[in-house]
């Protein structure tokens, strides 16, 4: 194990003199998002940190083993949570690493009908394996419908940035390309008039253009949309059952860093792809969108009405914590 250090320490070298070769104007986007580079290039990768396992999300085991058929893989990827940048990145590695990539352009519904789900399950399971499907769509059971279970992976955002980014997406898309998902009486207003003018729960919903969390990992069943005490404890449920690998935005660097040693024959070298090409890619869509960033008084009431998105989006920061710790530690043994 030695020498895989070794050789991962020298591709990381060899990649930071890269970036600093090409010079890239996104620096300041790697503030807190290449902790994995860092405690490589500098520390020992043991001794760093131990997040306690509060949740007993491992329940004594090993978060680094795959939880479904891998030859199969899917992303139910959560809108304005770097899906744009992933999509890139997967798409350059299913042409580098030779796996079938099946990009759904499908953006609306999410959730799915009986039939719909039965589809997806059997385009999955007829196509070339390996191979990756990627989809806006709430979480499927592929044991309903009898099908191999994949290997799922997906990665989520701060609540609140992620309303914002949403919010005012839907509102550029509506305008600019006459796709409107959400009622137009209020095409021009900020998410601050939004707020002050009804409530903060309103602003969040599907209503005003913005997709909550919850449903993309607790299902398509009504009550994922319509009971927010069931779709927190069903998403949590569904993550420690199906779930391989769900990051978190803010460290996405940690995230293709765990996936490239968990799944490396999907992954291989996508961190360097990332540093080295994605990252010119990232935000494309977003940096056409002025978001007015809300006064602090909207984010206190947002971040109420976001309580269970919160509550989940903490639990799979933990969890996710743990994993790459242990992808760190797998790899000073």
């Amino acid at each position: 194990m030695d020498l895989l250090l070794c050789t991962y320490l020298i591709g990381s070298l060899s990649l930071l003199n890269a970036l600093l070769v090409t010079g890239t104007s996104d620096s300041h986007m790697f503030d807190n998002n290449t902790l994995a580079l860092n405690i490589i290039l500098h520390s020992k990768p043991s001794s760093i940190f131990v997040y306690t396992d509060t949740d007993n999300l491992t329940q004594g085991s090993s978060l680094l083993a795959l939880k479904g058929y891998p030859k199969n893989v899917v992303y139910n990827r959560v809108p304005k949570s770097a899906s744009t940048t992933l999509r890139y990145l997967l798409r350059d590695q299913a042409a580098s690493r030779g796996f079938t990539i099946l990009n759904k352009e499908i953006y609306v519904p999410f959730l799915l009908p009986i039939d719909i789900q039965r589809e997806v399950a059997s385009e999955l399971e007829s196509a070339k394996a390996p191979a990756l499907y990627e989809r806006h769509m709430y979480f499927i059971n592929f044991d309903d419908f009898q099908k191999p279970q994949p290997v799922y992976i997906n990665v989520v955002r701060d609540p609140i940035q992620q309303v914002i980014s949403a919010y005012y997406y839907s509102r550029e898309t509506c305008i600019n390309e006459q796709r409107c998902y959400f009622n137009t009486t209020f095409v021009n207003e900020t998410l601050d008039e939004c707020v002050r003018s009804r409530s903060a729960s309103e602003c969040v919903s599907a209503s005003q253009g913005v997709s909550p969390i919850l449903p993309f990992f607790c299902g398509n069943l009504v009550a994922c949309e319509e009971n927010k005490t069931f779709a927190l404890q069903q998403a949590k449920q569904n993550i420690i059952d199906y779930y391989t690998v769900i990051g978190i935005v803010e460290e996405l660097y940690n995230f293709l860093f765990v996936l490239e040693h968990m799944m490396p024959k999907y992954f291989a070298n996508i961190c360097r792809t990332y540093m080295a090409n994605g990252m010119r890619k990232e935000n494309v869509r977003s940096k056409k969108t002025k978001n007015s960033e809300p006064t602090e008084t909207t984010k206190t009431l947002l971040r109420a009405a976001l309580a269970d998105e919160y509550a989940l989006y903490e639990f799979i920061k933990r969890r996710f914590n743990i994993q790459f710790q242990q992808v760190l530690q797998n790899l000073a043994i």
